[in-house]
């Protein structure tokens, strides 16, 4: 039964796992795969093909500059000849796609200013916030520029991971009133309409190339006929190499060369989705879910059913392909867009566990050795014997390892008290949690005495960042107890601090223990050092203790010298750290106390006035209080002597 039992609860831990697993690697590749599917639709088959034909752009471009001094900013007096020009021929709104945040030829500032204050048709020009990168007086200047014009955010919206252009930029709201997106503060005149794109919707040619609005270079707007721009909306905005161009959907099929466009053509598209009320319906997570969660019901059956395995995989990839069809349709004739990537790999993934678990089912006798070997023996143990079987066979070699030992304080004290299966379910609660962290730190784990939990890094693979990966493991495991005791804080009794040893050097690695019964060990003066190491934290009030030949191989963590350790049975003193916690408050401690440390390494006199008032600031310091103390009934110097330890 209790064989059964721990199958069980292997199978379950195994499918929890490999769940979790599931997700995560869904959020971290959905998103980009989903914006892939996207981006294809939306240039290849998407139903946005006719935008309104009344929203013109007027580009100025290299040529348009030529004549001109200075490049940046745009020539003002340029832009008040195209607002006076475009205004006469009666347009329904000019949208200025440029940040007027600073001055320029005081003269050309003015008539800009008069153009837009004479317009008889409504102005948008496009503006920004202080959080927008604009310093105060970029941001007065701009709110003080022409103040009959409407402003409009004209910031698009990036997606965070690849810089692509497909969200909608909406408004914001501050003390002083809403200020709209820059196309719905064209769209719609009124400060009281708040219409805002719900998603950026791009419109596209047949060949999936981004949709061509009619776009007029500047230079030529004063020969152009009132009829370009009559009842029109007009963008002004520059079209530059390397100036505000903006990667788009079309990049994917048409490449950067079509696919990256310029501000002004982007603002446009989205524009156009406003007076055309055009808009990408987004459904909610329980809609948008719902046909790959009937399908993967229908999937999960398909797999836990016992059948020839070789079947499975084409009918569930087949019920995929359908429901991927159907959403395709959705977004094709109705401009549905429907999660397509989080939603199939985890019915691919959900269908595969079912599968496996079918599987096992159908085939009860299936590595029932390995498995059983795995819970007597490190998981790193049994993938290097799965690797190389002449691991299983008696002896060792010496390898450079790095050995740590733990241990609860007061754990004696505690099981005194406690009944029996209290303590025991205490108990294994720590040790699951340490012995994954020692897994998930890539140590081997030795043994697990009572609540002790000894391991070693460097064998029975090499790990040339052993020393970082126990220093490491030292932080986790505080953090991990720490956490244990905060959701214990309302019984009555809790599990003391974990105290740590940790030393490198080399050990003889391998199988003893007989003919019956062989452990894969660790043996030798760097184990034992180890262990006196984890026993010193006691004396000297620390909760690890870490040797100078690891620290000397880490980097990158906050550290402090404990001391200078004569170990039982050891002649030479070993230099002993303590690792912290890489927080503000530890380092400016960790700074404090080094300097103190270094006057005691001196054998200064002062140094027991420092460590008083070190202990008093930091009155729950155990190494601090330890120095106080010591210093105090008349020690000098570093060196620590632990006879019994």
């Amino acid at each position: 039964m209790d064989l059964i039992a721990g199958r069980v609860r292997q199978i379950v831990a195994g499918s929890v796992t490999y769940l979790c697993v599931l997700l995560v690697v869904t959020a971290i590749v959905s998103p980009p795969l989903e914006n892939v599917v996207r981006d294809v639709m939306m240039a290849s088959v998407s139903p946005f093909t006719h935008p309104q034909p009344n929203v013109v752009v007027v580009a100025i471009t290299e040529q348009s500059l030529a004549t001109f001094p200075y490049r940046s900013p745009v020539d003002r007096g340029l832009v008040a000849d195209l607002v006076t020009k475009i205004d006469v021929a009666g347009p329904r709104a000019i949208g200025i796609d440029l940040v007027l945040d600073q001055a320029t030829e005081p003269a050309k500032d003015a008539r800009l200013q008069a153009a837009i204050g004479a317009a008889s048709s409504p102005i948008v020009i496009a503006s920004a916030w202080r959080s927008d990168g604009l310093t105060q007086d970029q941001f007065n200047y701009l709110n003080g520029f022409a103040p009959s014009a409407r402003r409009g955010l004209a910031l698009l919206l990036h997606d965070n991971l690849d810089g692509v252009v497909r969200g909608a930029f909406h408004g914001r709201q501050d003390r002083a009133g809403w200020t709209p997106s820059f196309a719905a503060a064209m769209a719609s005149p009124s400060p009281s309409d708040r219409r805002e794109p719900d998603d950026m919707v791009f419109y596209r040619e047949a060949n999936g190339s981004p949709f061509k609005f009619p776009v007029y270079p500047a230079q030529a707007i004063k020969l152009a006929p009132p009829a370009w721009f009559k009842d029109k909306y007009v963008l002004i905005g520059v079209d530059l190499p390397n100036v505000d161009r903006h990667s788009t959907p079309f990049a994917l099929l048409s490449g950067p060369q079509n696919g990256v466009l310029p501000g002004v053509v982007i603002h446009a598209h989205s524009l156009a989705s406003l007076l055309s009320g055009d808009r990408i319906v987004t459904l909610s997570p329980v809609v948008g879910f719902s046909p790959m969660v009937a399908a993967g019901i229908l999937c999960l059956w398909i797999a836990w059913r016992p059948m020839k395995v070789a079947l499975k995989p084409p009918i569930i990839m087949s019920v995929l392909l359908f429901v991927w069809l159907s959403e395709a349709f959705a977004f094709v004739h109705f401009a549905i867009l429907i999660p397509m990537v989080a939603p199939a790999l985890l019915l691919l993934g959900g269908s595969a566990l079912v599968a496996f678990l079918a599987w096992r089912r159908d085939a009860q006798e299936r590595q029932f050795i390995q498995q059983a070997f795995s819970k007597y023996v490190s998981p790193a143990v049994v993938a290097a014997i799965a690797r190389k079987p002449a691991l299983l066979s008696l002896g060792g070699e010496r390898r450079m390892i790095t050995s740590v030992f733990t241990d609860i304080e007061g754990f004696t004290s505690l099981s005194e008290k406690l009944a029996p299966e209290v303590l025991a379910d205490m108990l294994n609660e720590h040790l699951s949690g340490m012995c994954e962290l020692f897994v998930e730190h890539g140590a081997t784990i030795d043994k697990v005495v009572g609540d002790a939990v000894v391991g070693f890094f460097g064998a029975p693979s090499g790990q040339a960042d052993q020393a970082n990966r126990a220093v490491a493991l030292t932080l986790a495991i505080h953090d991990f107890v720490r956490r244990v005791r905060e959701r214990s804080a309302g019984r009555n009794y809790s599990l003391g601090a974990t105290r740590i040893g940790v030393h490198c050097g080399p050990a003889i690695v391998g199988n003893f223990g007989g003919d019956r019964f062989f452990n894969y060990t660790a043996i030798g003066d760097t184990v034992n050092t180890a262990a006196r190491l984890e026993g010193a934290n006691k004396y000297i009030r620390t909760e690890n203790c870490i040797s100078s030949h690891v620290v000397n191989e880490t980097s990158g963590f906050v550290v402090r010298p404990s001391g200078i350790l004569f170990l039982k049975g050891k002649e030479d003193g070993i230099e002993a750290f303590e690792v912290l916690g890489d927080t503000q408050d530890n380092r400016v401690r960790q700074g404090e106390y080094v300097k103190a440390y270094a006057l005691m390494a001196d054998r200064s006199a002062g140094a027991a006035q420092v460590f008083e008032r070190l202990s008093a600031k930091y009155p729950g310091d155990g190494l601090i209080s330890f120095h106080r103390d010591r210093l105090a009934a008349g020690e000098i110097g570093p060196e620590i002597r632990l006879g019994g330890k």
